[in-house]
Parts: C-alpha cells; structure tokens; sequence
C-alpha cells in the first residue's frame, strides 16, 4: 500500500507542467497601450522571447499639442528565463545597428523586471526611458492576458 501511495505521488509531480504564459498580453490606459508578447523557446519550458510595443498620449511642446508618441523593444536576443515567477532582462546592447553608441559613458543599461502569476504579468522597467520607448512611452503596468 506504501508503495502504490508512493508511485502515485511520484507520477502526479512528475507529470505536473509548469505555467505557460506564451502569447499577447495588454496594459492599457485612458492615453496609453502596451503589448506584451511572449514565444516559448522550442525546448526549454521556462524560457521565453519577448517584445513590447507600445504607445502614449503626452503633449508635446513643440507641436504646442497632444500627440501619440510611439514605442518598441524587439530584438531576437531580447529572451528571459522564468524562475520562481519572476525573470529579468538587462540589455547587453552596446550599439545599435548603425553603430551609435546605445547608452552614454557610465549610463546604466535598461533593465526590465517580470512578476508572473496565471492571470497577470506586472513589469518593472529601470533605465529604458527614451532607449526603446517615445517621449512618455514606459512599458511599467499588470499586463492581462489576452490571447
């Protein structure tokens, strides 16, 4: 009797799978929306590719109006690896592909920070203003999943 007790319980954890949170996920507001989209590595359960896009409403002096100012992180290398529902991303970018320098001298790079649970993702960002997003465009929010 132990031992089926105990072949159960070893069957039941080790067919126990772990959150997959693959697909679009949306934060949004009155005068803003980010997308979240998230592709499992082939392989690896708990690694994922990962890009934002996103927009924000803000005035702009210089057009003396409101003006919807547009943002984006894509890039191929850009993955994370969900450990105990949390993951961080810091961007090893140096350049961009004109060969510009990225970040000035000492700046730390963008960091962005996730806190996964079945039905949200909140995220964090440090230091990724105006690197990746618009005038105003912050990717920071609960993001819900949506497909």
């Amino acid at each position: 009797m132990k031992n089926a007790i105990l072949l159960i319980l070893t069957i039941f954890l080790s067919s126990k799978q772990s959150t997959d949170y693959s697909g679009t996920w949306i934060s949004s507001g009155n005068n803003f929306e980010n997308t979240l989209t998230l592709e499992k590595i082939e392989g690896d359960l708990k690694i994922y590719k990962f890009s934002f896009d996103g927009w924000r409403k803000s005035y702009d002096h210089f057009a003396r109006d409101t003006t919807k100012f547009l943002g984006q992180i894509n890039d191929k290398e850009f993955t994370i690896e969900v450990k105990d529902s949390y993951a961080e991303f810091t961007d090893s970018k140096e350049k961009t592909i004109g060969g510009s320098s990225l970040y000035r001298e000492g700046e730390d790079p963008c960091k962005i920070l996730f806190k996964f649970s079945n039905n949200s993702i909140i995220v964090k960002t440090e230091n990724c203003h105006l690197i990746y997003g618009g005038f105003g465009v912050l990717f920071d929010g609960m993001y819900k999943k949506i497909k």
